[in-house]
């Protein structure tokens, strides 16, 4: 196999693995929202994962080298995710029912296949049309018939947009400046930025409650060992790996494993939560890895 192909595997193998994790944060998230804030725990969360990121930086494996480098294009790629995708995607979910989010959410890989051509010179070929769009209608069917919540707002629906454009925009944003930045600090502006973000916001969301939430959360195990996975797992690992894919293969591929995130979820919640598992949701996971597969395979080399 040639060094080429082998970064194409690694690339793939990368954001695979990645978005498992991704999966799995959706499982520890909601075993931390019962002790704490939603904000509370997303701030906790990248500072806990930006301190660690400083402490690797300190090791020759991921020295960082940003002098001379233009910071702006990695600042938006941090502002775009996890900053504000973390924050609409939030509010927009409390604003609308789980089925209309996960539609709109889902949304992200076929935004990514349309704007790949536009903005990256990336031309997918016909085949990752269908296969994106066979993907997107396995998460929509899980969301739509596994919930029947009816409150639908437009607000909700417009943060959930912009939340599914941001997704969008972080892997066509991080495939431009691969080679300017290496995945490791590609990771720690993003995560710096989020860091600083969430703790000028917290107060203003919080006010008076921070104190409060703040010793009702650190006293809980449930909410450390669900946060430990939040900021290494799903955060530090998953983007370190996610960051080296868009790296090694396209952004139409990369972002095309997102939707494995839906899969892994449900699954968790079946074995690991006991939640219930339909007909329906067996489906939406098989069209899903069916589109994902698919994309890949389409890929012209």
């Amino acid at each position: 196999m040639t060094k080429a192909k082998n970064k194409v595997l690694l690339g793939t193998l990368a954001a695979l693995f990645a978005n498992v994790l991704f999966g799995f944060s959706n499982m520890f998230s909601k075993l931390a929202l019962e002790v704490a804030h939603p904000f509370f725990i997303l701030t906790v969360r990248f500072t806990l994962s930006f301190l660690v990121l400083n402490l690797l930086a300190l090791l020759p494996p991921f020295r960082l080298r940003l002098k001379g480098k233009k910071l702006v294009m990695p600042i938006i790629l941090g502002l775009c995710q996890p900053l504000l995708y973390m924050i609409f995607e939030l509010y927009g979910i409390s604003l609308t029912s789980s089925a209309v989010s996960g539609v709109i959410i889902s949304l992200s890989p076929v935004l990514v296949l349309l704007f790949s051509n536009l903005f990256l010179g990336e031309k997918p070929r016909g085949a990752q049309y269908i296969f994106a769009f066979l993907s997107f209608v396995g998460v929509a069917g899980i969301a739509l018939l596994s919930d029947n919540s009816d409150k639908t707002y437009f607000l909700g629906i417009l943060l959930l947009i912009l939340a599914a454009a941001l997704a969008a925009a972080f892997n066509l944003l991080g495939r431009k400046i691969k080679d300017d930045f290496t995945p490791f600090e590609r990771t720690y502006i993003t995560f710096g930025v989020s860091f600083i973000g969430f703790q000028m916001a917290l107060p203003f969301v919080m006010g008076a409650d921070y104190i409060p939430a703040a010793v009702n959360a650190f006293s809980s195990t449930q909410f450390w060992g669900a946060i430990a996975y939040l900021s290494i797992g799903s955060s530090i690992i998953a983007f370190l790996l996610y960051n080296f894919a868009v790296s090694h293969i396209s952004a139409v591929r990369a972002s095309s494993f997102s939707n494995i995130i839906t899969v892994v979820s449900v699954l968790a919640g079946v074995f690991i939560l006991g939640e219930s598992f339909t007909l329906w949701q067996v489906v939406g996971c098989a069209l899903i890895i069916v589109g994902v597969s698919g994309v890949n395979l389409a890929y012209k080399k």
